[in-house]
């Protein structure tokens, strides 16, 4: 049963509600209860990484509809990432992306553009439920993270109740900075070679949830652009598991390939996010026009 269901539920508006991801049926419906029981938002993509499952999410660049978050919930990838380092979505299309995701299960994280106490403290306050954190480098820089995106006594984050986390309903601010410092995520990126020679310093920081590799990156700085399957790049993945596994953490990668995602989930990677929205949009047309086009040459040979 979905979040929306479940509050309705609960909440006394409706006496059955099911989904079979096609339609959704309500029951009885009422309107004299005006505070549908809606809980703050539990992380199923930590609880499980944390239970040592395989989490698998996508990028999203150019979709700027919220009904984006429900077509990737339908299909149930575990979490989506609106990417604001290298694309152009503004706050009010963050902000409606996020209200739409406390509605579904599936995650919504935000890529920040840099390390900058505003840019990580607001995108949290928008509704974002974890943040990835691009090119950091060493302990001391993560160690700045945790300070911005965690409330006391973990952070110094500025105190702020998102109504978007909220859903508008109202919270006791205690509830709300614990709820905040457990269930919002810390997703760092490790995308040099210095990042990686910092790894274990990077990684046993308290708060960090997950490592997502930025391939391309680390192999640009590494002076080996593009090679992926260069010893070198495989060695800096296994040194990122390895720390990973060390210290609790679940150890991730950003991958556009199913052959590789298959070889680094059997090593033990568990946060793998998956190609992105306009190759997904570019691939699927370029088959599909392919098989048409053969099918007309087919025909007319006929």
């Amino acid at each position: 049963m979905s979040r929306a269901c479940r509050g309705l539920v609960e909440g006394g508006l409706v006496t059955g509600c099911h989904s079979n991801r096609k339609k959704i049926i309500f029951k009885k419906l009422s309107i004299t209860n005006k505070n549908i029981n809606m809980s703050l938002k539990i992380s199923s993509v930590k609880r499980r990484l944390k239970e040592g499952q395989v989490c698998f999410g996508t990028m999203l660049r150019v979709l700027k509809s919220p009904q984006a978050v429900a077509l990737c919930a339908s299909e149930g990838w575990d979490y989506i990432i609106l990417d604001t380092e290298h694309n152009d979505y503004d706050y009010e299309t963050l902000g409606n992306f996020s209200l739409m995701a406390k509605y579904e299960e599936l995650g919504l994280f935000v890529r920040v553009p840099d390390k900058l106490y505003h840019q990580m403290a607001q995108m949290l306050d928008i509704g974002a439920e974890g943040l990835i954190l691009p090119q950091v480098k060493t302990g001391e820089e993560t160690r700045h993270i945790i300070q911005s995106v965690k409330y006391a006594p973990m952070g110094q984050r500025g105190v702020s109740i998102s109504t978007t986390a909220t859903l508008f309903r109202d919270y006791k601010i205690d509830e709300y900075i614990e709820w905040a410092n457990r269930e919002l995520m810390t997703i760092v990126q490790i995308e040099s070679e210095e990042g990686i020679n910092n790894a274990e310093k990077i990684i046993s920081t308290e708060g960090v949830d997950a490592i997502m590799i930025g391939p391309a990156d680390l192999s640009h700085d590494m002076g080996i652009s593009g090679q992926l399957h260069h010893p070198r790049m495989e060695e800096a993945f296994r040194e990122v598991i390895t720390q990973c596994n060390k210290y609790g953490v679940a150890p991730g990668v950003h991958l556009n390939n199913m052959e590789d995602v298959n070889k680094w989930v059997n090593e033990g990677m568990r946060f793998i996010t998956y190609s992105y929205d306009s190759k997904f949009i570019k691939d699927a047309y370029k088959e599909s026009l392919s098989t048409l086009r053969n099918m007309a040459d087919g025909n007319n040979k006929k």
